[in-house]
């Protein structure tokens, strides 16, 4: 299989933000249930990340990993000599460079000696939840840093990081103002960070409309004052300072191109294709939640589920995820994987969206304007249901 992405998940945190639906264990049952010390040596749960690592490689003959992502819960409760000893072992054997090697980090976690250890492991990018600079709006989400900590970190990153940074921040936080989230942004820019991720609030329950409301009015507003400094959305969510920052590796999933999932709760799809690059198959598979069993399983087949994706699961995937991307999905592209143009799956339905305005088919690619990324569960929602009535003809 050619070179692939590689999700790493460190399913711990020292405690759990009220508004994270991620699978993760906090402090008090760690210890328990896995022997693993935040900020201590954790030999043998890398060993066991390593093991998984290797095996997938070999089971589904990847030629090199051409991503790494290490997200989580909080990898930066790593302790350094472990993070060597991972990217060390992640990169035995490659014999390609790793194009984008990111790791998720708290910015109260970041200090000289954590920063050095990624920089000799062969990171050279750094993801840092900062969520929200105002102190109210952390305690009131369970977040454990502060304005101060936070500040200090990106202080440390300036004089001492030598890769890429990118900063997330959420909008509709409990406690949060359209002033503070726009504060926020604003303090990122004066940082120049590469990039910057800003997501709206998601709920495990339904959020009442007047708070949907306004978290799509603080989108739309911190979209513009970025865009006015430089930061190009290339993503509905993701911006790039001057567009020469994309997140190569979070394209893989955007793209739909294949990427392996290893540790507890991490998912992974891996793509088949014939010699013209058409598609043949598609499996996805995902660690399990339960890190007792996947700590101490002799099998390591057994600690993972396996699906098989079907051709129009995968088809309607690659229109969900693809329509995310202000480039839109490439028509080329589109049509060697499944031997027709996007217009014969849905035409109608670009058509009519074009015709608003909101869409634009063009010779290379097809995508959503300004304006149709605001619709995009509606245009998605038409796409896929004239998708299954030409299915059903």
């Amino acid at each position: 299989m050619k070179p692939s992405g590689l999700y790493i998940h460190i399913p711990f945190c020292t405690q759990k933000c009220r508004y994270c639906d991620f699978y993760s264990l906090t402090q008090h049952s760690i210890a328990q249930q896995t022997g693993f010390h935040p900020y201590h040596p954790n030999p043998h749960f890398i060993e066991r990340l390593l093991q998984d690592i290797r095996f997938f490689k070999e089971r589904y003959a990847i030629e090199a990993w051409r991503t790494i992502y290490i997200g989580g819960g909080t990898p930066s409760l790593l302790h350094p000599g472990d993070i060597r000893s991972l990217a060390a072992g992640i990169r035995e054997g490659q014999m390609l460079p790793v194009e984008e090697f990111t790791i998720e980090a708290n910015p109260e976690d970041i200090h000289e000696e954590w920063l050095a250890a990624c920089s000799e492991g062969g990171i050279n990018r750094l993801s840092i939840g900062v969520q929200s600079f105002d102190n109210t709006v952390l305690a009131a989400n369970g977040r454990r840093g502060s304005k101060e900590k936070t500040i200090q970190a990106l202080e440390t990153i300036k004089s001492r990081w030598h890769g890429k940074l990118s900063c997330d921040l959420i909008a509709g936080l409990t406690g949060q103002t359209a002033q503070s989230l726009s504060d926020d942004v604003r303090r990122l820019i004066d940082y120049r960070i590469e990039h910057l991720s800003l997501y709206g609030l998601c709920s495990s329950e339904p959020l009442p409309e007047t708070r949907e409301d306004f978290i799509s009015e603080l989108l739309q507003q911190n979209t513009a004052l970025l865009a006015a400094n430089g930061y190009v959305r290339y993503e509905v969510s993701n911006f790039s300072y001057r567009d020469k920052h994309r997140s190569v590796h979070n394209q893989i999933y955007w793209k739909m191109e294949p990427y392996a999932g290893i540790g507890p709760a991490a998912c992974g799809t891996l793509v088949h294709e014939d010699t013209s690059g058409g598609f043949t198959a598609a499996e996805r598979f995902e660690g399990i939640k339960d890190i007792g069993r996947w700590m101490t399983a002799p099998d390591r087949t057994s600690v993972y589920t396996y699906e098989r994706i079907s051709r129009k699961t995968f088809l309607e995937e690659v229109l969900l995820m693809g329509f995310r991307l202000s480039e839109g999905i490439n028509r080329k592209d589109f049509s060697r994987r499944f031997g027709a143009d996007i217009t014969a799956y849905i035409g109608n339905t670009l058509s009519r969206w074009e015709k608003s305005g909101q869409c634009r088919i063009e010779p290379e690619r097809t995508y959503l304007t300004e304006e149709g990324l605001l619709f995009l569960n509606r245009f998605l929602v038409d796409a896929l249901l004239e998708l299954d009535t030409n299915a059903a003809r």
